[in-house]
């Protein structure tokens, strides 16, 4: 009797493999990449579902579920950190120059959230080995972090400060989820 498995030919040409590196407005003219990361990062796109129910139906029937909600959100691990990093990951945040003459940026915050703290996309793009001079692209659209921020610094350590960017919905197209996943042809 001949083994089950589920390798093919193509089985290690369709691997995601390292990292990646993240990137704020990926493809756009400002497109910048965030820097090192430790820890890995996360893509994670959570969906409720409702059931319909039916007099009569003993349970779910086919065409009886709709999507009730979508959360789609990057968790980025960030090792490199800059002022413009703690404004972005602080939404409200400003950055100014500080001392006479300048010796560091101060960042502060206003308790409003402006249109403009929203990045066009938070990006994190991974090598697959397959996919030649293309990667994996997992996109969210109109991203802002969501959570607190916490910097532990330690002995013998480096801090890494983990935020979570949170899709959100354009409200002139409510209908289209703020995610994109590309993935790459396989060669």
């Amino acid at each position: 009797m001949s083994r089950k498995h589920g390798i093919t030919a193509n089985t290690y040409k369709k691997f995601v493999v390292d990292s990646g590196a993240a990137y704020l407005n990926y493809g756009e003219s400002d497109e910048s990449l965030f820097g090192g990361t430790r820890g890995g990062s996360t893509f994670a796109i959570e969906t409720e579902y409702r059931d319909m129910p039916v007099d009569g139906a003993k349970g779910p029937v086919k065409g009886g579920r709709r999507i009730t909600s979508v959360n789609a959100m990057l968790t980025i691990n960030f090792l490199e950190l800059a002022s413009t990093l703690i404004e972005r990951v602080l939404p409200g945040a400003s950055v100014a120059d500080y001392g006479s003459p300048k010796t560091h940026d101060e960042v502060t915050r206003a308790l409003a959230i402006a249109l403009t703290d929203y990045a066009t996309n938070v990006a994190l793009v991974g090598e697959v080995t397959g996919g030649g001079a293309n990667a994996a692209e997992f996109i969210l659209d109109n991203a802002l972090v969501d959570g607190n921020f916490e910097l532990g610094l330690v002995d013998a350590d480096e801090p890494v400060l983990s935020a979570q960017f949170k899709a959100h919905f354009d409200p002139s197209s409510m209908d289209a989820e703020p995610w994109t996943i590309r993935w790459p042809e396989i060669v």
